[in-house]
């Protein structure tokens, strides 16, 4: 089986170099070809071709008895020759060319052509009326013999023109033709040399005569009206790229305001011609991912461009509007990238290729049904991309829609929130897929506004049975939001850039992120609720409606209800990030499913929920990240119920620290959480801080480590006054107040607390070991009853927390292998005690009541009864 190989191959590469083609592309009577016998593999330049009348590259066995048959000269037609270049066995590369006595011989014979200099000396003594054209004779290099024809095709303009006319050589292929006293029209003097030529006889690319049918044409520029030679040179030249820049067969005359706008981008005009002449487009691509998966489903293909072209594609798109070039554009992407496809198909087996598509400018019949003849079945793998410009007729649109149906192709609707691409254009499209605009993703985990309308996109596309895709993610945060927002695919630099070939999978760490994203969403398949300001929630409703989530923003709302057999709604309800907001809950009773909270503060947030009635909330408790805040106040009944691996109620888990928390209720707070890890309130640190001011707190904790108030791996900042207080744990490692390791601010003052805790290695108030900080404790009355192996009443051990003890009565009793009363048994942290009353009790083989060994006691007024193992 023959293989097309391409001009980035390394054999063609190591015999040509890069600058064979810039050589081509000035002599087109010299070309190149390269055979590898082993692999089948064969390049044949557009010279080459044209020389030797191959029409496609694809001619593998006609091209190689030519080569076979001739190693120093073929006749067809001309003194061709082929020159074989020294190659390995099994590997074929050569030249071919005109013989020299051909290219002796000149093709001009009999025209009057005088030299570039000679034109200039002329030019000296022009006048205003003066006219010059230069023009390019484009298609020669189709031709047999490109010289013969384009003399032919000069014999046949010097007829029409005026008879003081000059012609002098530029470049190859391109002539000036100089009129001294011009009297018309410069656009009717153009058009008449372009009929000329058209009308001439010459050999088209199979070396047979025609007039019509042939490939040349002639693209002119014109200019007139200067009394300066370089500025008319100038000018003409200036006309030249800005025709070549409309396409071959064009013909512009030198317009000074035009000029005046353009001339600072005469260089990108230049390239622009020359891309589309010499299809120097490259692709890159970017994967399209899964949301749940991560895994890739579709590359979406990006122009690019060869060589030195160095044009982005947005000064593509710009150029080929102004010179009316964007349908080839349109043709070219499309032959492009479905050739690409073609030759990566096993790469392709379960994927798809995102083709951006000018829909305004789609191909007419002729033009698209070729490309479907050549590509046929592989057009089902292809999604095109509508990209708006303007507007699309009916008529336009009816026939795309028949195109994509006949061949199997899907739709997508690209940037939408944009332009053009807005829910009525959605409607009449009505594309498969729909790609939401970068713009309103950029920041979305920082923006509520944008959050509540990308997550009704969401919500619309899928009930009108579209597919989402999130395009453009660049952070963590921005796929973390999208893809709880339920979004079908995940497309961006933040997953995977775009790159010059196909990769087969993304990072596996961005997969796996993805896919840890995906299961705290959830199911995908939701059906969000977008509470407005003063919104009056029913539950029970939702649940009829079938809702599973609810979106709040900014604004204050009333969540009430629920199931009619008296159970909790599964609802999570999610509060957008950076927003203020207030949560009234009137007998509200919420639950929900797997790992989503049954709250969800967004980042930056500020939320204030009002209890009143009885309020349960089942599941996974209220999740507080850090950076936002939450204030619980009401009078009425607040039930929080968390159970998992890694737990909280009213926080985050172990492993991230928690906002801050303010409970102020003059109701109750009534917690039971129970996980392997566990936290009450608070989370993996809370140096945000943690107040409780007011209220009936319960907190029950059971696991392996647990926390009832403040901080499960990191330091802590608690406060607690007017309330009354009651914590039970049962853990292998448990603190009551303060945290297990690091530091601890803690001030209790104007309460009643109970501490009931057991377990192995415990601590009611205070850091479990090796702490540092303080504790303040004032005016009120403490409770400790724990029983376990190495127990801790007040402080830490081996650290330095200074305690501050006044007005309090503490009752500690506590059975354990090694028990610490108030202060620090084995470290140095100072203890002040003013006004207190002890209660002690400890059954245990070795206790400490009351300061720290290497630590400063102060004990002033107080009143003890000390009780060990007695």
């Amino acid at each position: 089986m023959v293989k097309i190989m391409d001009m980035e191959n390394k054999l063609w590469q190591s015999y040509f170099g890069a600058v064979w083609g810039k050589v081509c592309s000035i002599w087109h009577n010299i070309g190149g070809f390269v055979m590898d016998e082993k692999s089948g593999e064969f390049y044949a330049d557009e010279n080459c071709r044209a020389l030797m009348g191959l029409r496609e590259n694809t001619d593998y066995d006609k091209f190689r008895d030519i080569v076979a048959l001739n190693g120093g000269g073929r006749d067809l037609g001309l003194p061709l020759c082929i020159e074989l270049l020294d190659t390995p066995s099994g590997i074929t590369a050569g030249i071919v060319y005109l013989s020299k006595e051909y290219m002796s011989k000149s093709v001009f014979e009999g025209l009057d052509i005088i030299p570039q200099s000679e034109l200039v000396r002329l030019l000296d003594g022009m006048t205003r009326s003066s006219l010059l054209a230069l023009v390019r004779f484009d298609g020669a290099g189709k031709l047999l013999d490109s010289d013969y024809c384009i003399g032919e095709a000069l014999k046949a303009a010097f007829a029409v023109l005026p008879e003081n006319t000059v012609t002098a050589f530029n470049s190859d292929g391109q002539f000036w033709i100089y009129v001294p006293r011009f009297v018309g029209k410069p656009e009717e003097f153009a058009d008449n040399i372009r009929k000329a030529v058209k009308e001439c006889c010459l050999p088209d690319e199979f070396g047979v005569r025609s007039s019509s049918n042939h490939s040349l044409s002639v693209t002119a520029g014109i200019s007139s009206g200067f009394e300066v030679p370089a500025r008319l040179m100038h000018a003409a030249g200036f006309a030249l790229y800005e025709a070549k820049a409309k396409g071959a067969g064009s013909i512009c005359c030198f317009d000074p305001e035009k000029y005046a706008k353009q001339k600072s981008d005469i260089e990108n005009i230049r390239a622009f011609s020359e891309l589309l002449d010499k299809n120097l487009f490259t692709y890159h691509f970017q994967p399209i991912v899964s949301s749940s998966t991560g895994e890739i489903v579709a590359y979406e293909a990006l122009m690019r461009t060869k060589g030195n072209i160095a044009l982005n594609p947005l000064q593509i798109l710009n150029c080929a509007k102004n010179f009316g070039r964007l349908y080839d554009i349109e043709k070219a992407t499309l032959k492009n990238t479905l050739k690409y496809l073609s030759k990566h198909q096993l790469d392709f087996e379960n994927r798809r290729l995102y083709i951006n598509s000018i829909s305004s400018h789609a191909l007419d019949d002729k033009d698209f049904y070729a490309i479907v003849n050549d590509y046929g079945e592989l057009l089902e793998k292809v999604v095109i991309e509508m990209t708006e410009q303007t507007e699309i007729s009916e008529d336009d649109l009816d026939r795309i829609r028949v195109r994509l149906e006949k061949n199997n192709m899907s739709l997508a609707i690209d940037d939408y929130g944009t332009g053009y691409s807005n829910t009525s254009n959605l409607l009449r499209y009505d594309p498969e897929v729909v790609k939401i605009d970068r713009s309103l993703i950029s920041g979305i985990d920082q923006n509520s506004k944008a959050q509540k309308i990308v997550s009704k996109m969401v919500e619309y596309f899928h009930s009108s049975g579209y597919t989402a895709l999130a395009e453009g993610v660049e952070t963590s945060e921005e796929l973390k939001t999208m893809i709880y927002f339920g979004v079908d695919l995940i497309q961006g630099y933040y997953v995977s850039k775009p790159k010059p070939v196909l990769i087969h999978d993304i990072s596996e760490n961005i997969r796996e992120e993805i896919v840890a994203y995906s299961i705290e969403a959830g199911d995908n398949d939701k059906k969000v609720y977008h509470a407005e300001d003063n919104d009056v929630i029913d539950l029970a409703e939702m649940y009829k409606k079938r809702y599973s989530d609810i979106f709040l923003g900014t604004g204050t709302f009333t969540l009430s209800g629920k199931a009619e057999d008296d159970r909790a709604v599964p609802l999570s309800v999610t509060v957008g990030s950076g927003v203020d907001c207030v949560i009234h809950l009137k007998n509200a009773w919420l639950t929900t499913y797997g790992e989503l909270p049954n709250i969800k503060l967004g980042t930056g947030s500020r939320v204030r929920i009002v209890c009143s009635g009885e309020d349960h909330i089942d599941g996974r408790g209220i999740y507080v990240p850090e950076g936002s805040s939450l204030e619980l106040v009401g009078s009425g009944e607040l039930y929080v119920r968390s159970e998992s691996k890694d737990c909280y109620a009213i926080g985050t888990d172990s492993r991230q620290p928690c906002g801050r928390i303010t409970v102020a209720m003059t109701g109750i707070l009534d917690i039971i959480a129970n996980g392997d890890k566990c936290v009450g309130i608070g989370g993996g640190g809370c140096k945000d801080g943690i107040v409780i001011a007011g209220g009936d707190i319960a907190v029950n904790c059971s696991g392996d480590r647990c926390v009832g108030i403040g901080s499960i791996d990191g330091d802590a900042d608690v406060t607690i006054s007017n309330c009354g207080c009651r914590l039970k744990l049962a853990a292998g490692m448990s603190v009551g107040v303060g945290a297990v390791k690091g530091s601890a601010d803690i001030s209790i003052s104007d309460y009643n607390m109970s501490c009931e805790l057991s377990g192995n290695n415990l601590t009611a108030v205070g850091v479990m070991s090796n702490g540092t900080g303080r504790i303040c404790i004032l005016d009120g009355r403490l409770s400790i009853s724990m029983k376990g192996r190495t127990l801790n009443c007040v402080g830490t051990r081996d650290g330095e927390l200074d305690c501050e003890l006044k007005n309090t009565v503490f009752k500690l009793y506590c059975e354990g292998g090694s028990v610490s009363g108030v202060g620090d048994k084995t470290g140095k942290g100072d203890v002040t005690a003013q006004s207190c009353q002890f209660d002690v009790m400890f059954l245990t083989g070795d206790g400490w009541w009351l300061g720290s060994p290497n630590g400063t006691l102060s004990v002033v007024d107080c009143k003890k009864d000390i009780k060990i193992n007695k």
